[in-house]
């Protein structure tokens, strides 16, 4: 029998489309109420990270994701060995976990105002409504990932494409009209006061003066700038679709820049529109929006369009939440059918879905979501689950960085689709950013409440302990009855991607753990 030959040309994509990616993958519009209470000083408070953290990640993991199989856990694991490799991927996974009431609880508050503003800060309410939205968006998850993507797209398109631009057309007319801004729009302005003890624009008591608390006082403004890492974070997930360039050392930075400045100006006129019209002094980090759309609407006397955008932030939300739902876990369910999990875990349903994996990280989620019951106030349990989130998030990027450095000096003979100039230069720049950005992200910014400095250090280290350790226990426990996928299929994915495909072939390489995306606001 004559054998066939597959002769298919190879297909590109251009660079234009993997930008496009990006910002689907990065940009919301959830975490900016955080930011709108400096106003015009936000721009910094984005550029910032934007410079110091996006583009070094998206360089760095361009050339790891055209290089090894595997996404984060393919990266560590070939770095570092299974047992980090294995670390990875569960802390990415508990990190969406974590991110989860957040996300919900900005979800909650939005639908409290379109019928009682008051529940917004209501715990119970909030907590009562995360619970219900993320168990029915478990069970949607359970019925497979077709289902899930066509309520996906349009959530997306809906929940927050729309709602940004109608925020900078808004605040465009606003402006125009010759109304006034509430907050200041002068060349000053541009300079956050970050360092001002009356920057502290929300805070609701005044600390006894020492040493410690002056020093707290100085930099707490700066703290919301850790939430800005987490709104960047994400860009990653697209870095091995630099193969599919014709030209990726020329046209990824390329891909890379535009998004960055796209990724911005979703970012920075929204943001600053709700500067517009909420003053700084009463901007709830999870209502912010929807308070800046009510005073809009109701100055242009349309009041009943508010809940109208109210119900697309909340789609928004939801389409976040149904992206995520499944995509980590599977991850987690490839690398624990290597024998890292036990088989209760491991479990699939008629539709091929890890179904004891969603309902672990939904109890988990239920759990979580009590935080706004046991915290007095709405907006101190929302930033305290975001900086969890956050901080998880960034030591994931830390062993990126290090698992750059060591696999260029270890594996020099792997193919990149794309190789980075001055590689070590952007490491250190993003690890230096990012240790930063975790030290910030042990002290309360200055929205926060009473909670004393060393209580709230001490619930978030504990945080951290609490979900780093299971998989080390597992590892440690693991036994060769776990073992559910051959040796074989499991080494792919972590393989260098030359050895799963040459140029030349227009096969598709197996599929890899789906563990490199972010939860960076609501399309993460």
């Amino acid at each position: 029998m004559a054998t066939t030959t597959n002769t298919k040309a190879r297909t590109y994509i251009s660079w234009l489309t993997i930008s496009f990616m990006m910002v689907a993958a990065v940009a919301s519009i959830r975490s900016l109420p955080a930011m709108a209470v400096y106003g015009l000083g936000s721009i910094m408070l984005f550029l910032i990270p934007a410079v110091l953290f996006f583009i070094p990640v998206a360089l760095v993991a361009s050339e790891l994701g055209t290089g090894w199989n595997g996404g984060i856990y393919g990266w560590v694991k070939q770095a570092y060995g299974d047992r980090l490799g294995f670390f990875a991927i569960w802390f990415l996974w508990i990190e969406v976990v974590v991110w989860y009431p957040s996300v919900l609880g900005f979800a909650a508050s939005t639908l409290a105002y379109m019928f009682n503003p008051k529940l917004a800060n209501n715990g119970l309410f909030t907590c009562i409504v995360i619970i219900v939205f993320y168990w029915a968006s478990t069970f949607l998850a359970m019925r497979g990932m077709d289902t899930l993507a066509k309520f996906t797209k349009w959530f997306m398109l809906l929940g927050t494409a729309l709602p940004a631009l109608a925020l900078v057309i808004l605040g465009i007319i606003w402006l125009v009209m010759g109304n006034p801004s509430a907050a200041p729009l002068s060349w000053s302005a541009l300079i956050p006061s970050v360092f001002h003890e009356h920057a502290h624009v929300i805070t609701s008591h005044r600390l006894h003066e020492s040493s410690l608390q002056v020093f707290i006082g100085s930099v707490a403004g700066l703290v919301l700038i850790v939430s800005n890492f987490l709104a960047f974070a994400g860009i990653e997930m697209n870095a091995i679709h630099a193969r599919d360039l014709k030209n990726p050392e020329r046209e990824m930075p390329k891909a890379i820049f535009l998004a960055c400045i796209m990724i911005i100006l979703i970012f920075i006129p929204p943001t600053i529109a709700i500067s517009l019209v909420v003053p700084a002094d009463s901007t709830s980090l999870t209502a912010g929006v929807i308070q800046a759309y009510a005073a809009f609407f109701d100055a242009f006397h349309i009041t009943w369009i508010t809940p109208i955008m109210g119900a697309l932030l909340i789609i928004g939300a939801l389409g976040g939440v149904l992206s995520w739902t499944a995509g980590p876990s599977k991850g987690l369910l490839f690398v624990g059918k290597s024998g890292m999990f036990p088989l209760a875990l491991q479990k699939v349903n008629k539709n091929g879905v890890q179904s004891n994996i969603l309902i672990l990280q939904a109890i988990l989620v239920t759990l979580l979501s009590t935080i706004y019951i046991f915290v007095d106030n709405v907006s101190d349990a929302f930033w305290m689950i975001s900086a969890m989130a956050a901080l998880m998030y960034l030591t994931i990027y830390i062993f990126m960085f290090m698992s750059a450095m060591k696999l260029r000096k270890t594996q020099p003979h792997v193919k990149r689709g794309f190789v980075l100039k001055g590689l070590h230069f952007w490491c250190f720049l993003g690890l230096a950013s990012t240790i930063v950005a975790i030290f910030f992200g042990f002290i309360p910014p200055s929205q926060f409440s009473d909670m004393p400095l060393f209580e709230y250090i001490g619930i978030l280290v504990a945080g951290l302990i609490v979900t780093g350790a299971p998989p080390f226990i597992f590892y440690a426990i693991r036994k060769p009855s776990w073992i559910v996928t051959p040796k074989s299929e499991y080494e792919q994915y972590s393989a260098p991607l030359q050895d799963l495909q040459d140029d030349g072939d227009t096969t598709t390489p197996p599929a890899a753990p789906p563990a490199t995306s972010a939860p960076a606001s609501t399309t993460k």
